[in-house]
């Protein structure tokens, strides 16, 4: 466990796994890449690393589950946006590629940024689906931040792309949603509903949940990767070494052919 983790600030954390702020460093950088910087390369990659260890998580930490969340939350709430600018927008011809609309394109990107989030929002929704699948017991937290937040599932359970997936959280949502209405909702708090969490992962039936294949990725170098990674790599290292970097001395030449990169910084 890491005691005391000062450099990240979002949140002060006392204590967490290394695997834990791994997620949220994750998390984190693919909101910033949603909403800033919009690589879909980025995220696809980040996407998929949180998706090999999804089968795995284990003692999530409460706000590691709350960022998880939180993650599915705000896409979803562009989501509906996304869906009523494009409702909104006037109809255009079938052989139009994009039209123009107070000086600005429309339509034809805003169904490809729609695309492209339905693709997240369903990746992030395999991820809590897969770790509900394979480490529910493990993972009291996430299940109490489901039944805290399980509103925000609303809008999908009847989507085509996504409400095979949402039954299967909803099953879970519901099980220890019934749990909990068995007791003393006069006297019980969060420590009693975590306590009932873990008495009912005990009874929970394993074959309750709809079966999709695990979650496996594996990453693809593509040719010739260093003409990208060695620029970028100094790039990096201009930026925030604390050394005075001559921009005009500094020379990167790719490589071509069978020829090494030659890196010169005088």
């Amino acid at each position: 466990m890491l005691k005391g983790v000062s450099w990240y600030t979002e949140r002060s954390i006392s204590e967490i796994s290394l695997g834990g702020l791994l997620i949220l460093v994750v998390i984190r950088t693919i909101q910033y890449n949603m909403f800033k910087m919009r690589d879909k390369y980025l995220h696809t990659n980040c996407l998929a690393a949180l998706a090999n260890m999804s089968a795995q998580f284990t003692s999530l930490h409460p706000y590691v589950s709350q960022r998880l969340l939180s993650l599915f939350e705000t896409l979803a709430k562009k989501h509906v946006r996304l869906e009523s600018k494009i409702q909104t927008q006037p109809s255009v011809f079938s052989d139009s590629t994009t039209i123009t609309v107070n000086g600005t394109t429309a339509n034809t990107d805003l169904i490809q940024d729609l695309t492209i989030l339905e693709e997240v929002l369903r990746m992030v929704l395999e991820i809590i689906n897969s770790c509900l699948t394979y480490r529910l017991a493990h993972n009291p937290n996430l299940i109490y931040t489901l039944l805290y937040k399980k509103d925000i599932f609303q809008p999908f359970r009847t989507h085509t792309a996504f409400q095979d997936i949402v039954q299967n959280i909803d099953s879970v949502i519901n099980f220890f949603s019934y749990k909990l209405e068995q007791k003393d909702q006069s006297q019980i708090g969060v420590s009693q509903v975590l306590t009932t969490i873990q008495q009912g992962t005990s009874e929970w039936p394993r074959d309750r949940l709809r079966k999709f294949p695990e979650l496996k990725f594996k990453y693809v170098e593509e040719e010739q990767p260093e003409e990208f990674f060695i620029p970028y790599v100094w790039s990096v290292v201009c930026q925030s070494a604390l050394l005075h970097w001559s921009a005009e001395n500094i020379k990167l030449f790719s490589p071509h052919n069978n020829e090494q990169t030659t890196i010169i910084v005088c």
